[in-house]
């Protein structure tokens, strides 16, 4: 069965020519990460914690204000102008919520977070409590620097990992504990340095020990100095590229998928970081989701197109962006709660509304269905259908530097204009004043509860940051360092791990010799196997 066509067919959408990488480019430009910052609300004037800044060309109001009060303009179409233009128009005078997420318990420095509670300078979670500085994560609790992992405790700088315990730096593994150090290890506890590993208990560098021996080498390392610490992960990452294997894709109890980074899915075809998902095309980032094509980021829902951020329970949604428990929409953003609404913005609650207008449903279906025939003969500048196609990149709410694309694609600042999306305003920000990571203790144990009063400033980053009293403890509680940099280098750094681009290369497997497809970048041929052949050399 040729899935994207399959899927194509029930959209009744004209299959696009565009390679999927870029459709993900550009959905991605819209979805913001990596950035808070402190702003104010455009209608009460009180200072909130935004990921949008303060050149966003949106009104940002608090979500909480914007719930309760969401009432934003309202437009009629006129036939004689361009689609996006009126789009435009109205949209940018409607205002938006200054985070997404929901049902969260003291979480004001997040976002894209649900269901959560005591959580901190943390990104794209659901159903957490006591993280900080985290990224795309589910299920975790009392857990630091942890990127695209899930159902985990008392960890730090987990990636890609699953059911772990008082883990340390694992990369790609699953229920692991009370250890340091691992890639791809299953159902182990207190190893170091270990790889490729299943059902093992005390080893050190693949090699086995009894419990006296690993007790006594193990000792030897301080992982709470961040001298040692440092060191132990340079040792790391030159055994992930001269003497682990690496499986060529990532799909665990799969039936019928194509992708990387799947889990638990069924008929899904070139698709990314997906679980529990079914049905599915050109799909990056998703959960518990079916009959998506061409999407990006949507969990618990089903049948959308061509869309970003279609979240929690959506239904028939196409062209959309930021749209959250919202049915049969299109061409529209930043709604909550709508049913029926086409090219709208900012609306909470609403139902049968074109350009914010209400209609009563027979009137509604008439004119969407005028609107529909009418972009059907509408073409750009470059000769192609209005009609089918995504959002310009200036509607995107945030600057490209500060989107998901921006961290897969990176662009210079006039590739970025040239592709038409947003660019950061630069502005030196001032750190006279600020103390110099290297002032922070090796140790936490080293500390006391003074170096919570002190701002340091991130050269690299160029941003500023501050050691909280949940970071002393937590350092003490698990023996590791204190952090020593602005949040987002490390959650990049560790995401930079989960290899991706959008699409599969061709390589050769290095034990057998046949031509395998994969994410993995090139520096890492030579370590690379299929599927047959790494299942036969994991332990």
């Amino acid at each position: 069965m040729d899935i994207l066509a399959e899927l194509y067919k029930k959209f009744n959408v004209t299959p696009l020519t565009t390679p999927a990488w870029q459709i993900f480019r550009h959905l991605s430009a819209f979805w913001q990460h990596f950035a808070l910052h402190k702003r104010t609300c455009d209608r009460t004037g009180k200072t909130i914690i935004s990921v949008f800044d303060a050149d966003c060309p949106f009104p940002v109001w608090h979500k909480d204000e914007w719930m309760a009060n969401a009432n934003p303009p309202t437009a009629e179409y006129d036939f004689s102008k361009p689609f996006f233009e009126q789009l435009w128009e109205l949209f940018h005078k409607c205002p938006i919520a200054h985070n997404i997420g929901t049902n969260n318990e003291n979480c004001e420095y997040t976002d894209d977070w649900w269901y959560s509670k005591n959580c901190y300078l943390s990104h794209s979670g659901f159903e957490n409590e006591d993280t900080y500085y985290c990224f795309r994560i589910l299920g975790l609790k009392d857990c630091q620097f942890c990127v695209f992992s899930f159902k985990s405790e008392l960890c730090t700088d987990l990636i890609n990992s699953t059911g772990c315990f008082s883990t340390t730096f694992a990369l790609n593994c699953r229920q692991c504990r009370n250890s340091a150090f691992l890639f791809d290890c299953r159902n182990c506890a207190d190893c170091l340095f270990c790889w490729n590993l299943r059902n093992k208990q005390y080893c050190i560098m693949n090699t086995q020990y009894t419990k006296e021996e690993y007790e006594l080498e193990r000792a030897k390392y301080n992982f709470s100095s961040r001298a040692h610490y440092d060191r132990a992960r340079s040792t790391f990452y030159d055994i992930l590229k001269t003497k682990v294997w690496w499986r060529a894709t990532f799909e665990e109890q799969c039936e019928n998928c194509l992708g990387d980074q799947i889990e638990k899915c069924k008929n899904c075809a070139n698709c990314f970081m997906l679980e529990l998902s079914e049905d599915c095309g050109n799909f990056l980032r998703g959960y518990h989701s079916r009959d998506c094509l061409n999407t990006l980021s949507s969990f618990e829902s089903e049948l959308c197109y061509f869309s970003s951020l279609a979240q929690d329970r959506c239904y028939e949604i196409r062209f959309c962006h930021d749209v959250v428990q919202c049915r049969y929409m299109e061409y529209s953003m930043h709604c909550f709660k709508c049913e029926y609404c086409f090219a709208c913005s900012g609306l909470v609650g609403k139902k049968y509304c074109i350009l914010n207008k209400e209609y009563t449903p027979e009137e509604w279906h008439r004119r969407v269905a005028e609107l529909k025939a009418h972009m059907k003969k509408e073409k750009d500048t470059a000769g192609a259908v209005i009609y089918g196609q995504f959002f310009p990149g200036h509607f995107a709410v945030i600057s490209y530097d500060e989107s998901l694309a921006g961290f897969f694609w990176p662009l210079g600042v006039e590739q970025q204009k040239e592709l038409g999306f947003r660019v950061k305003v630069r502005s030196e920000e001032p750190h006279d004043g600020y103390s110099s990571p290297s002032e922070i203790p090796n140790s936490a144990f080293d500390a006391d509860e003074s170096i919570c009063k002190k701002n340091f400033w991130d050269e690299t980053m160029k941003k500023p940051f501050r050691i909280t009293p949940f970071d002393l403890q937590f350092a003490r509680k698990n023996r590791v360092p204190l952090p020593n940099s602005y949040y987002i280098r490390r959650i990049k750094e560790n995401f930079s791990l989960i290899f991706f681009n959008g699409t599969l290369r061709e390589t050769t497997c290095a034990l057998t010799g046949e031509k395998i497809m994969t994410a993995i970048p090139q520096a890492f041929d030579g370590r690379i196997v299929s599927k047959e052949a790494y299942e036969k050399q994991v332990i």
